[in-house]
């Protein structure tokens, strides 16, 4: 295979030197993945704007307590009715018999507070307010038996918000006086006029009604700020929380049925004393006096709002922004990340409806839903972003100097040297080829400034797209020399690779000479000189990386087989023999020990080599063994 030795000038003979050890693959971590501060921070600001949209947004504040009362409402744990609370209402049976349905027949009521009191119930609340006079004899008879009765009576007021007229107010105060009073305000959403939490005390302290009815029930501490009512869940879908009667038929009720209760009085009619509720379905409404049993019901049992606390809320919006961050930043495809993305809130609220229905917390379902869903967007963005980014670095640094395979090959495996938005320093092994055009500053000195360029920028267009035919990268040029490295920025793993590139290089060089003939033959056409060139290629180890600042960065390669290369193109000078008419090609020899293993596993045994011998290179100071390339293609070979 190998041909007789060339004739060097000088250096003496010697043993080829050690084959290139193929570092390891630099550990790429995580695909996609950020800066830790630049995660840490999608995620606490993907948590704060979900939280802070959530009760600023009124929309979005209207859509968090509608899927909250419409869970109350599907999934409240069933309960037996309350053992210590009745309702007695008045309804539209009840005024059949009366003359008229407002105000509520006084002498009626007064009957049924001393049915109520015989009955041995724990206490009564009257939630009828009476803020005008009816017959003297009936308002008089009602109040004795308020005043008068074995068990507390407890009439409601109104706070200073409610419209009354002075006349009304002092008709009530007078009426009412004597009486634990309470008042019946409800508190209801500005947005959808829902009612969902309770003032316990007016800015006056008047306690409301449920306050002094728990008070009388054994309740000494009630909360003193507003709180969410939490609503009590029937026996079934048909029988309500509270064991309801008619007020005509009080009288003929067994009086077990009443007694040790707390009994609210009031009126279940169409249109008065009716409001919006989480239990209100299909657009029914609920009684007033049911809210304040429901109220009544919380106080005695002590329970509290069932809602996740604001602190599990943050937490679990903390949990939900970080998990869409890291599935974002996993990479998948869109398709992928958006079905995910639906897949997981739809989850997560089933999840929450059957924690609900076994008597767990009620969890907040907007919240967490948008900040999973923000952790994945800004996720999704800054990786946008980021990838643009390193696109846009490579595309500077690589673009225009690779074959679309390579491109393809270092935008895949980007995340193995990409850091910071530039590529990492890396130590790899590559080929090196450095070649130079001979005579170059002759033909400068002959050739006029724009005819130079012209037929430079041919010259170089012409290699470029040889180097790039054979996968490698042009890295610069200086001058009319051009640098390019096989096997880099993407670092070889294996042997057989590292061989695999040095013979893309030989080959690579073999072509560029092959070039000369026709490019000196269309220049000679033109009156141009003809050219030939020489080149250096050396296999090794080498540092790869970005140097330089935001203005200007190039991706450079450091160590001695870089210079290595750059030497064995100069020491071309140095040998008579030619690879073919147009180039002399200088191989170190651990890139011809690379090229003659590929060449022993496959049927291609033309190319040559001679031995050049063991040299001195400038700047070196041990011997290197070299060898001239031969190219039995090329059409005349000049020895």
């Amino acid at each position: 295979m190998d041909g007789p030795p060339a004739k060097p000038r000088e250096g003496p003979q010697g043993p080829p030197t050690a084959k290139p050890e193929v570092p390891e693959r630099p550990a790429s971590g995580t695909r996609g993945w950020p800066g830790k501060r630049l995660a840490v921070a999608i995620v606490l600001g993907g948590t704060m704007l979900a939280l802070a949209a959530v009760r600023l947004v009124p929309p979005l504040r209207t859509a968090d307590e509608s899927l909250g009362d419409r869970l109350i409402a599907a999934a409240t744990p069933a309960l037996p009715q309350h053992p210590a609370i009745a309702l007695v209402l008045f309804g539209e049976d009840s005024f059949a018999g009366l003359a008229c349905r407002s105000p509520v027949d006084r002498g009626m009521l007064a009957d049924i507070i001393g049915v109520l009191a015989a009955a041995g119930v724990r206490a009564i609340g009257i939630d009828v307010l009476f803020d005008q006079p009816t017959l003297p004899a009936l308002d008089e008879r009602l109040r004795r038996a308020m005043l008068d009765a074995s068990v507390p009576v407890v009439a409601i007021t109104a706070l200073d918000q409610t419209p009354l007229t002075e006349r009304q107010r002092r008709f009530l105060d007078g009426f009412t006086e004597g009486l634990p009073r309470g008042h019946a305000n409800l508190a209801k959403d500005r947005l959808d006029a829902a009612v969902r939490w309770h003032v316990p005390f007016g800015d006056d302290g008047t306690p409301s009604l449920p306050v002094q009815l728990a008070r009388f029930g054994g309740v000494s501490r009630v909360p003193a700020e507003p709180f969410r009512i939490d609503w009590r869940g029937r026996p079934d879908g048909t029988t309500a929380p509270f064991p309801i009667y008619p007020a005509e038929a009080v009288a003929v009720l067994p009086k077990s049925w009443l007694a040790g209760r707390t009994v609210l009085v009031g009126t279940a009619l169409a249109g008065i004393d009716q409001h919006r509720t989480p239990l209100s379905t299909a657009g029914a409404s609920t009684p007033g006096v049911e809210i304040e049993a429901h109220v009544l019901a919380q106080l005695l049992d002590g329970r509290r709002d069932p809602h996740l606390p604001l602190a599990g809320e943050v937490v679990l919006a903390l949990l939900m922004t970080a998990a869409g961050v890291a599935v974002a930043a996993a990479g998948q495809p869109l398709w992928l990340l958006a079905a995910v993305g639906l897949l997981v809130p739809a989850v997560a609220w089933t999840g929450v409806a059957a924690l609900f229905a076994a008597g767990g917390p009620l969890v907040p379902l907007v919240a967490p839903s948008l900040a999973w869903g923000a952790g994945i967007a800004a996720m999704t963005v800054q990786m946008s972003l980021r990838e643009r980014a390193d696109r846009r670095v490579m595309m500077q640094l690589f673009a225009n100097h690779v074959s679309q395979p390579v491109a393809e090959e270092i935008w895949r495996e980007r995340a193995t040297f990409m850091a910071g938005g530039r590529p990492r320093p890396q130590q790899l092994t590559a080929t090196v080829l450095f070649s130079d055009i001979e005579g170059f500053t002759t033909i400068c000195e002959a050739l006029e400034p724009e005819p130079l360029i012209r037929w430079l920028e041919g010259y170089l267009d012409a290699m470029v797209r040889i180097v790039s035919a054979n996968d490698g990268v042009v890295l610069r040029f200086v001058g009319d020399a051009i640098l390019a490295v096989f096997g880099a920025p993407v670092a070889r793993t294996t042997q057989a690779q590292v061989d695999a590139d040095a013979c893309r290089a030989v080959h690579c060089a073999l072509e560029m000479g092959r070039e000369l003939v026709e490019l000196n033959r269309r220049w000679q056409a033109e009156g141009l000189p003809p050219v030939g060139i020489r080149v250096g290629v050396h296999t090794g180890p080498l540092v790869a990386g970005s140097l330089g600042g935001l203005r200007h960065s190039e991706y450079s390669l450091l160590g001695d087989t870089a210079n290595t290369a750059a030497r064995l193109e100069a020491y071309g000078k140095m040998v008579d023999a030619r690879t073919s008419r147009h180039c002399r090609v200088i191989v170190g020899d651990p890139t011809w020990q690379s090229v003659r293993q590929s060449l022993r596993q496959s049927s291609n045994n033309r190319c040559k080599a001679l031995p050049v011998g063991e040299v001195a290179l400038k700047g070196k100071a041990r011997m290197v063994r070299v060898w001239l390339l031969v190219d039995d293609d090329s059409d005349g070979i000049d020895q």
